[in-house]
């Protein structure tokens, strides 16, 4: 997917000027009844991991983090009230327990003993504070996905309440990786912009230092709570380096520069192995698309005759066998293999060209038509080639336009991209999120369907996943006849790991979670 990148407001890069945050803390008096956890017999965290990432954090504040490398920044420095394990089930964060308590009211039982890095202690009164932060951040791309929560009531001390003005099943995904609880005292005295600068989490890992464009160092928070799904900080460093270039974070890995590379290429697969070292793959929640604007009556893509023409004239099943070595599946509509809601009797578009020409010529377009279609420098280029090269045999004649990530979620976000654009999305097995592109209110949407819209939001009305499911089934039918852009794939998250790496594994949300991983060299 492509998540959105949020613009930094705290910092500006000026030209041959290094910006580097580096955090300074005050302590917090522990209050009585608080202490910090003891210490324990195990070994101490030791080493430095180097990760290899392909793009910068947008923001070192959790809240306007929209994409895989800000997230591997925020689940090291943070925690969430509940967590999505290494097998996509449900399971406690900073919440042990919860319950529906009516349709309108969810109410957690709070872990007692956490403390934030800076000596804090967390409990409902954190929470409280970090809901209402979330809900008057106008400006944070995932606030839209809490706007069901009208307050938050403490019951005691390790016991709050959120209260709902309607019910949403989509809640208890979203609070696993969208809303990182925050140390409500630090936050008063430093302000947002102190905060971002040197931010203070409950977090494996300890906020250092940030370079942008260069790299972010954490240190290992040897008080970190017991029981959490991503286990222990085992190295005492972590940095992160936004190595944008594929073959630049190749080589980095291959003369012991990083530890860990994300976003291999199946293309450099053979030449990991080659060398000795690890490579892992996992199929994500993530699926590919080209997407359309939808809405402007004067663009082709206006024309569902031309969406669909277009789905028929790419040959998706060639491009994942011929250049991403077979790893990934078709799709046929935004909930994918593995999604609440998936529709197995919902089949991909298959290729046919001469269908396509048919239809371009039933909308009016005999001999095609020209257009432009934004990719990011995050993604691959052969696969847009590909796409572009086999709808130029129908007549449709692309002119790619390569964009850095930044630039292209801004595009995206101001509703300044062109007609096409290559994108992936998703993260969890929960598709509540689609409505932001999918729907007729959503965020980033340029594609509206009425019924898809109603439905989409009756499955966040219900807490009833059943029912959810069924909803979500019916809408998957109506965006494959009503396609908001060419389906293409699932996307397959590949790490290669130096041979001195242990304990890695991989997180369907799309972060490296380096807590747990150890190195040795």
């Amino acid at each position: 997917m492509t998540k959105l990148k949020r613009v930094v407001r705290v910092w500006m890069l000026v030209p041959m000027v290094a910006v580097v945050f580096v955090a300074c803390r005050p302590k917090v008096t522990t209050p009585p009844g608080d202490t910090l956890p003891a210490e324990t017999s195990s070994p101490r965290p030791s080493g430095t991991l180097t990760v290899g990432l392909s793009a910068d954090a947008e923001s070192m504040d959790p809240f306007y983090v929209n994409q895989a490398a800000g997230w591997s920044v925020v689940h090291a420095l943070f925690d969430h009230l509940i967590d999505r394990d290494f097998e996509s089930n449900l399971v406690p964060g900073l919440a042990e327990s919860w319950k529906v308590v009516g349709e309108r009211t969810l109410e957690f039982s709070l872990r007692q003993g956490v403390i934030f890095h800076n000596g804090e202690p967390f409990d409902a009164e954190a929470v409280k504070f970090s809901v209402e932060r979330m809900l008057v951040a106008e400006d944070a791309p995932n606030r839209s996905k809490f706007t069901s929560i009208d307050g938050v009531e403490i019951v005691d001390r390790y016991t709050v309440r959120l209260l709902l003005n309607q019910p949403d099943g989509t809640l208890f995904d979203s609070l696993t990786s969208r809303l990182a609880i925050l140390p409500p005292q630090y936050f008063a005295e430093v302000g947002a912009e102190g905060f971002a600068r040197a931010p203070v989490g409950s977090g494996p890992f300890q906020f250092v230092e940030w370079v942008p464009d260069d790299h972010v160092t954490l240190a290992a928070n040897e008080a970190y709570w017991e029981g959490s799904y991503k286990g222990q900080p085992q190295v005492e460093r972590v940095i992160l380096r936004p190595i944008p270039e594929a073959a630049t974070r190749l080589a980095e890995l291959q003369t012991g520069g990083i530890d860990i590379m994300q976003d291999l290429s199946t293309d450099q697969i053979a030449t990991v192995e080659s060398a000795g070292l690890k490579v892992v793959a996992d199929e994500t929640y993530q699926l590919a698309y080209v997407l359309f604007v939808t809405e402007d009556e004067s663009l082709p893509t206006h024309d569902v005759r031309v969406r669909r023409a277009l789905n028929y004239a790419v040959d998706v099943d060639a491009i994942i066998e011929n250049l991403l070595g077979g790893y990934g599946s078709r799709i046929a509509s935004p909930i994918g293999p593995g999604y609440l809601g998936y529709n197995p009797d919902v089949t991909p578009y298959p290729y046919d060209p001469e269908r396509a020409v048919a239809l371009l010529a039933e909308a009016g377009y005999p001999t095609g038509f020209a257009t432009v279609m934004d990719i990011s420098t995050t993604d691959r280029t052969d696969t847009a080639e590909a796409v572009a090269g086999q709808l130029a045999q129908v007549g449709v004649d692309v002119t790619i336009r390569s964009f850095d990530i930044g630039q292209f979620n801004q595009n995206w976000m101001e509703r300044t991209q062109s007609p096409f654009w290559r994108a992936r999305w998703g993260n969890t097995p929960d598709p509540q999120s689609i409505g932001l592109f999918a729907s007729c209110t959503g965020w980033i949407s340029r594609y509206c369907n009425q019924e898809v819209t109603a439905l989409l939001e009756a499955a966040q009305a219900t807490m009833d996943q059943e029912e959810r499911a069924a909803l979500y089934s019916e809408a998957s039918q109506l965006m494959h006849d009503d396609p908001l852009g060419i389906y293409l794939w699932t996307s397959t998250q590949i790490y290669g790991l130096g041979s001195g790496v242990q304990g890695f594994r991989s997180s369907p949300l799309l972060a490296l979670i380096v807590s747990g991983v150890a190195v040795s060299r």
